[in-house]
């Protein structure tokens, strides 16, 4: 496929995505103040309260993020954590305090380092940097901002996180219904991403445009099961060359997704999300 191909399919995805993902606004002077959101999470107590406490603590980022154009994934990423404590009260998993626990809490982390080392001006992996420096600059749409966001938590992150917890086959089935909690977090997402950031998220519905849902379903089931692949090779690593090659194969995947899917985007688009952020309270309820 020509480069002029790939651009036209990344600008497809990223408009067909837009009804999950939505566009957001920026305001670089409104990050969140590094004292209210910790840097990590240490869970110990019950599945149900090990979500809690995260789902807190995105409330809390997603919040004083403001109109920064790394909110609208702080918020989807709050209606993910209330859909999967929901989930887990209602006895989904076999395993709730790997999926809910371990699992849930280690992912996290690994959202909230990248966050906290950006904020410091440390490095941070390829993915993490494009999705933060398209926040930071440029005119992307929201859609495009919480899809390299999502990039790069679930294809660079996820692997990481899986290979140290084991990749086993008596767990795959409950990291399978995490989808489902994906799936369910969907229609809240929308409609908080819309009403929090940008009325273009309000017209995205099947009606709009019939092919962006099942893209979007597509889309985190393809990176979510490479996620596994990815996870299950580096927790098979058997020599530091071979482990080596399993991370350079996590960190080149999910950085040739952050390049497909941060096309540049409409000049001026930046303005009309902030001035509807503004009006409308951004991160504030």
């Amino acid at each position: 496929m020509t480069g002029s191909g790939t651009a036209r399919r990344a600008v497809v995805l990223a408009a067909s995505l837009l009804l999950l993902l939505g566009p957001s606004a920026a305001d670089p002077a409104g990050a969140a103040p590094a004292g209210a959101v910790p840097r990590a999470l240490h869970c110990a107590g019950p599945p149900a309260g090990c979500v809690d406490e995260a789902t807190g603590v995105l409330r809390r980022l997603r919040d004083g993020l403001g109109c920064d154009h790394r909110a609208p994934f702080a918020a989807v990423y709050t209606r993910l954590e209330e859909s999967l404590g929901a989930a887990v009260r209602a006895g989904a998993f076999e395993e709730p305090a790997w999926a809910a626990g371990s699992l849930n809490t280690g992912f996290l982390n690994r959202y909230l380092a990248a966050y906290h080392a950006d904020r410091a001006g440390r490095p941070v992996p390829a993915a993490w940097r494009a999705a933060f420096d398209a926040a930071r600059a440029g005119d992307l749409n929201g859609g495009q901002d919480v899809l390299l966001a999502a990039n790069a938590h679930i294809q660079r992150d996820m692997p990481y996180v899986l290979a140290a917890l084991g990749p086993s086959d008596a767990r795959e089935p409950d990291y399978e219904r995490v989808q489902a909690v994906l799936d369910r977090a969907y229609q809240p997402a929308v409609e908080d991403v819309a009403r929090r950031y940008d009325p273009l998220l309000a017209l995205g519905d099947a009606r709009w445009n019939p092919i962006a849902r099942p893209t979007a379903h597509e889309l985190f089931h393809l990176w979510r099961a490479t996620a596994w692949e990815h996870a299950r090779r580096l927790a098979a690593a058997g020599s530091p060359a071979a482990r080596r090659r399993a991370e350079d194969a996590i960190e080149s995947n999910a950085a040739r997704w952050a390049v497909l899917l941060g096309v540049p985007g409409l000049p001026g688009y930046r303005a009309g999300r902030d001035a509807y952020c503004r009006t409308h309270g951004g991160g504030r309820r």
